[in-house]
């Protein structure tokens, strides 16, 4: 799946008419360099590995809990201080493999998904394809598009801080982004009395317009390789393009509290849930056009953001 999710990341690039053709190639080439790095590493099926990776850690059954925690920690440390005299290595995990997230590091230019997001209702093998790419296909895309977001972007293929962008079109994509903050800026959440802060969200926002549209398009590829899905049964009212939307709205189901709702606004680069779905979707044409929406109405709008 991340396989098609770059192919579509790939064909947006190209077809992009913001961007010249050299800042393309440099962003295409920082997109196939991007590291993968999924669910666990490899080293913990391998209990030689295993073992030597915890080498350096001498717990006897007689110590005490504090004493085994003070083990522990000791030996953390002078395994961080260890790196320090080694080269960077950008394949290192550094995740926690428990933690339902994904995240997309810049100074090692990887995608991280680890093993807890990989159920449901992100993923499952049993799952249609349509909740699956809605689910962790647009998951992927959003940390894809981290890589060239407003601080992605200031980071090369190998991850070194590297102004790689032509002036002309790094002007282009400040263009774009502002037409995202404004519009973020002007949704308000009802009873909190505030607004979205659009710059203080403005990466993330831009990894959740730009995820979606990546995993549409590598659905709609797929779907062209490999023909039209059966209908869920109980659902077959919706088609596979619908049914793929209603997948990617399932996975920000969610609740806060009124004053956790005010210190999200406040202190948080994400968007709330609801505004991840609705404002994301509106300004995806293809939603419009799967539910039919009429021209002006909240869900199609006449005026869209997009930067990628």
């Amino acid at each position: 799946m991340i396989d098609d999710l770059q192919e579509a990341f790939h064909e947006m690039v190209t077809t992009s008419d913001w961007m010249d053709n050299q800042t393309k190639a440099i962003a295409l080439n920082k997109a196939k360099q991007m590291l993968r790095k999924v669910a666990y590493p490899d080293f913990v099926l391998d209990d030689a590995k295993l073992d030597d990776y915890y080498s350096g850690i001498s717990v006897k059954e007689s110590d005490s809990y504090s004493e085994m925690v003070q083990k522990l920690l000791r030996w953390l440390i002078e395994s961080e201080f260890k790196r320090l005299i080694k080269p960077a290595d950008r394949t290192e995990f550094s995740f926690n493999s428990a933690d339902v997230n994904a995240y997309y590091q810049a100074m090692t230019n990887s995608i991280n998904f680890p093993a807890a997001i990989l159920q449901a209702p992100f993923f499952h093998h049993t799952l249609p394809r349509a909740l699956n790419y809605g689910g962790i296909g647009a998951i992927i895309g959003h940390e894809i598009t981290h890589g060239f977001d407003d601080n992605g972007r200031q980071f090369d293929a190998d991850g070194n801080l590297k102004e790689w962008w032509d002036a002309e079109v790094k002007k282009k994509f400040e263009e774009r982004i502002k037409c995202i903050i404004n519009q973020y800026g002007k949704l308000e959440v009802p009873g909190t009395g505030l607004k979205v802060n659009g710059k203080l969200t403005q990466g993330e926002n831009i990894a959740d317009n730009g995820g979606v549209k990546q995993a549409f398009r590598a659905y709609k590829n797929y779907l062209r390789k490999h023909g039209e899905e059966k209908r869920i049964k109980g659902l077959e009212e919706y088609n596979n393009e619908q049914i793929f939307f209603l997948g990617y709205a399932l996975i920000w189901c969610g609740h806060a509290t009124h004053d956790a709702m005010i210190n999200l606004l406040l202190t948080d680069s994400h968007s709330p849930e609801n505004f991840r779905v609705n404002q994301v979707l509106a300004n995806q044409p293809e939603f419009a056009t799967a539910f039919q929406c009429a021209v002006g109405t909240p869900m199609n709008p006449v005026e869209r953001c997009a930067v990628w």
